[in-house]
């Protein structure tokens, strides 16, 4: 079972937002995110595993035209109840899109990967929606983090792919160089360290990445 696909969880993902340590944590993904998006000059954005729209109203605030693709219907009947300015809902699958080859100057993906079936289709797909010079970022989980060592008991990530660092430089270093940023640091209680000096003792949950798509890209498959 997905269970991105059920209404029950699409409405939980949203309330963890609403708790103390969520904001928290979504402070500091924003954070991250926000300092790679300055590298990008393109208002036109595909957001590729939209879900709730709660990154979609980030990026719309951020001043961004989205095109935002989920395949899960009750994901998208959440993304469609806010009130969020030029933003098309697109229901599909990220691996198969109905988009031109070389459509978009920026994609993003935020914690998509870890629950796609296929990761390899859906990066040749970006590579083949993404224009040469454009850029892609995604947020990642961090397979050696608290969230990693602690996965199997969890409902959410149980069955979710985590990815290390070097796995994630691995994928995506045939579009470009990637460049890195890092947050949500736990400790082993879940205990949110990234404004304390303890975070340099443990590995960050979330990993925010943007590479840019090599001009030249036909000549690196």
């Amino acid at each position: 079972m997905n269970i991105y696909k059920e209404l029950s969880f699409a409405m939980e993902y949203d309330q963890f937002y609403q708790s103390d340590g969520g904001r928290a944590v979504d402070m500091a993904e924003k954070a991250a995110i926000s300092d790679l998006l300055e590298q990008v000059d393109s208002r036109e954005m595909l957001e590729l595993g939209c879900g709730t729209g709660h990154w979609t109203a980030f990026f719309s605030e951020k001043g961004f035209r989205v095109t935002a693709v989920d395949q899960s219907p009750a994901m998208l009947e959440q993304a469609r109840k806010r009130v969020i300015p030029e933003v098309q809902w697109v229901d599909a699958d990220a691996a198969h899109l109905p988009f031109s080859d070389g459509q978009f100057e920026l994609i993003t993906a935020i914690t998509l990967f870890e629950f796609v079936e296929d990761r390899n289709a859906l990066l040749s797909e970006i590579g083949r929606l993404l224009k040469p010079g454009g850029f892609l970022i995604v947020g990642w989980l961090n397979s050696l983090s608290e969230i990693g060592r602690q996965k199997k008991s969890s409902p959410t990530f149980s069955q979710a792919h985590l990815y290390t660092p070097a796995e994630i430089r691995n994928h995506l270093t045939n579009l470009g160089t990637p460049q890195f940023h890092y947050a949500v640091y736990y400790d082993h209680n879940f205990k949110l360290l990234d404004e304390l000096s303890d975070r340099r003792t443990v590995q960050p949950a979330f990993i925010a990445t943007i590479v840019q798509k090599r001009r030249n890209h036909a000549d690196h498959h």
